[in-house]
């Protein structure tokens, strides 16, 4: 069992987060008189965050079952809830994952806010660095929240203090002013935070968390030489950071290889031991479904499941067969359940499909079959996407060989296959190949495809590709009749998710995303 204890501050949530919506009556001071004595008292309010991150309707599944769904790498296969209608395109308003999202973003920055006021409230005799570092951390978190909100629902309220008077006068913010924040923010993270994570524990941000993040956000708004300087400067002190590519591609999705990995530069922690009870707003963490989502129905071990997000057809025959990535990332064949040794083709499943595997094949313990609610991590940033936005950036700046440099770095490892051990038996040993083959000189607009497919291939599945589309307007490309997953309700208005109904029936002050 891991050793961070993460949920010390969520026994007093209640008091800091009494609204999850933007529009409840006026609940006046948020913070308990007397609560911010110490550092430690900040620090357990910002690891309440971190709970809040791996609930059932954040990255436990409410976050990226959708960003899986919305891209076109996975579509719907046995449906469920309101999830169906991610892929074909058909979100409405009322949709409870747009509402659950968007309460759970603004519970987990009002927690946020607390703690960076907390910080405010401390007495003198506390050294001014170490207020600077607890700041940091919760300032990271808050923009972490607002980065996905932003690129999700474009103008949002901005909100950073946890003191809200009137709930009814809160405006939406636009998207520039929304990312002027998030850089804010991310920069005082990265101008106080230590090179190690507080406690050496990869769920919580240091410096090269903060500037990895950097490097993301000024690549989503086109300002490459920003995000390259934070990319590289990320990879110049890589060995300090002591992050690096692993050997084996498949140690980075074993649980029991995630908690040492030089490769995550921000995990989501789940520890295979739900807390926490389901009423909205709060709702249960550690409850992490990705894995059974991906998972066979049908009783198939070891990835079990429920055959809920499966990849179209056309995912995994247009993937290199030659490439190691697509065996340790998908599966199409398992063994059967009932120990007889016997392997079923993924054809003979009740989804027809390849399943992704990524999740689920080295789940660890948990409390279920299928890595339903196990402590198998969720990498939210690791040291091979740092690689591919230096590369990235580094094309867009003419520097053509050094971007090269950094994909070969990644397909290099790629090639370094392992054993994946499918089924506990120790007998799918791959030898090392020498595929997929290195980049040689190309021009940039033919580089910047090819950066963009490594993105896809390298972090399939690992919600980014519904913002690689986004940022890139690819949308009637990738999902056109020659996309991997044609959609013919595809709108580019869907680029945003809706402004909850809620939100928008009861403040006046909100204006619905357009289509909606």
């Amino acid at each position: 069992m891991k050793n961070i204890i993460k949920f010390s501050a969520l026994s007093i949530l209640t008091f800091v987060v009494g609204c999850a919506n933007l529009d409840e009556e006026p609940i006046g001071t948020l913070t308990p008189i007397g609560f911010f004595n110490t550092i430690d008292d900040v620090n357990a309010m910002t690891d309440g965050t971190y709970g809040l991150m791996a609930s059932s309707n954040y990255y436990g599944s409410g976050l990226t079952t959708p960003l899986q769904l919305s891209s076109d790498m996975v579509d719907n296969g046995l449906e469920f809830s309101d999830y169906t209608e991610f892929s074909p395109f058909l979100v409405t308003p009322t949709n409870s994952f747009v509402s659950g999202v968007w309460a759970t973003s603004y519970q987990t920055i009002a927690t946020a806010n607390t703690a960076i006021q907390g910080v405010e409230l401390l007495g003198d005799d506390v050294d001014e660095s170490d207020k600077n570092l607890a700041e940091g951390e919760a300032r990271f978190v808050r923009a972490f929240m607002y980065y996905h909100l932003v690129r999700l629902y474009g103008n949002i309220p901005y909100i950073d203090s946890p003191d809200i008077e009137d709930p009814l006068s809160i405006e939406q913010s636009t998207t520039e002013e929304v990312y002027v924040k998030i850089i804010e923010d991310l920069t005082f993270a990265f101008d106080n935070l230590e090179m190690e994570p507080r406690g050496s524990v990869r769920s919580r941000p240091s410096k090269g968390t903060a500037a990895s993040y950097l490097a993301s956000v000024y690549m989503t708004i086109g300002e490459w030489q920003e995000s390259y300087d934070n990319a590289k400067w990320v990879i110049d002190n890589a060995g300090t950071l002591n992050y690096a590519l692993a050997d084996d591609f498949q140690d980075v999705f074993r649980e029991s290889e995630q908690w040492a990995s030089q490769e995550y530069i921000f995990s989501i922690d789940f520890t295979g031991n739900q807390t926490g009870e389901n009423p909205n707003p709060i709702t249960y963490e550690n409850d992490n479904k990705i894995g059974p989502f991906n998972g066979v129905e049908g009783g198939a071990k070891p990835i079990r499941g429920w055959s809920m997000l499966v990849p179209h057809i056309n995912v995994y025959n247009n993937w290199d067969a030659n490439d190691y990535r697509l065996k340790v990332s998908m599966a199409d064949s398992l063994i059967l359940a009932d120990d007889t040794d016997i392997v079923r083709p993924f054809s003979e499943f009740e989804v027809a499909r390849p399943h992704i595997a990524k999740f689920n094949r080295f789940p660890g313990e948990g409390r279920t079959t299928a890595g339903w609610r196990s402590d198998f991590d969720h990498a939210a940033f690791r040291y091979a996407e740092v690689l591919l936005i230096a590369a990235e950036s580094a094309n867009e700046l003419g520097i053509a060989s050094e971007a090269i440099g950094y994909v070969n770095q990644i397909r290099g490892r790629a090639r370094n296959a392992g054993t994946i051990d499918f089924y506990g038996s120790g007998y799918d040993s791959y030898a090392p190949s020498i595929y997929p083959e290195d980049v040689i000189a190309t021009g940039t607009d033919n580089l910047r495809t090819i950066i963009l497919e490594e993105r896809r291939i390298e972090l399939a599945f690992e919600f980014k590709r519904w913002y690689d589309i986004v940022r890139r307007n690819l949308g009637s490309e990738v999902f056109g009749p020659s996309g991997l997953e044609p959609q013919s309700n595809f709108s580019e208005f869907r680029y945003l998710w809706p402004i909850p109904q809620g939100e928008i029936d009861k403040n006046q002050n909100f204006v619905q995303n357009p289509g909606y």
